[in-house]
């Protein structure tokens, strides 16, 4: 179930099975663009150690290990998770969610996870994990689909106003300050602890 709709998750959220392998592969050939904004949103990664909740495919794992990043990942899907490792075979990454991350206490100086926040079961709980194992001064880069040109194939999956809202107030409640801002194609939350 997700947080956002209390509705089960679907294959692209949960991806299982051919019909996950297929989810996969369309995550792989449409979130390229997106996945350049939010690494642009990140900043310098190199010698950074990175965490990546819902790595999907590996597009981000792959742009994150070839910028230097020590990434770790985890997604809750054994279908992505083979998919990944092929793209991205610098990155440990494993099974796990944005509620269990394995991770240990401020493990991580950067936290990213693109396009799939309305897809956790419990945000508060996700929200709580994150900011464990984000070191103190360290950052949270939650973004999703849309931003100032959402793509066509994005226009049903904007997040409502009420949701971005409850997430934003859910980060202000944890870190030290934390803002939504928009690139072309995202809106990102930004967290610093």
């Amino acid at each position: 179930m997700s947080w956002m709709t209390d509705r089960p998750l679907n294959q692209f959220a949960l991806p299982r099975g051919w019909r996950g392998r297929l989810a996969g592969w369309v995550m792989a050939r449409t979130n390229g663009t997106e996945v350049a904004e939010v690494l642009g949103e990140l900043g310098p990664v190199r010698g950074r150690a990175v965490l990546e909740v819902g790595f999907g495919p590996g597009l981000l794992s792959r742009a994150l290990t070839g910028a230097g990043a020590r990434v770790t990942g985890v997604d809750p899907s054994g279908v992505m998770l083979r998919q990944a490792r092929r793209r991205a075979p610098g990155a440990r990454l494993r099974l796990g969610s944005a509620q269990r991350t394995g991770g240990a206490d401020g493990e991580f100086e950067v936290v990213v996870s693109m396009n799939n926040l309305p897809m956790w079961p419990d945000l508060d709980a996700a929200l709580d994990e994150l900011h464990r194992v984000v070191r103190p001064g360290g950052r949270l880069v939650l973004a999703w689909h849309g931003g100032t040109e959402p793509t066509r194939r994005t226009l049903g999956m904007l997040l409502p106003a009420a949701a971005a809202e409850r997430v934003l107030a859910g980060l202000r409640a944890r870190f030290a300050s934390a803002e939504l801002s928009r690139t072309r194609h995202c809106e990102v939350f930004a967290a610093t602890r």
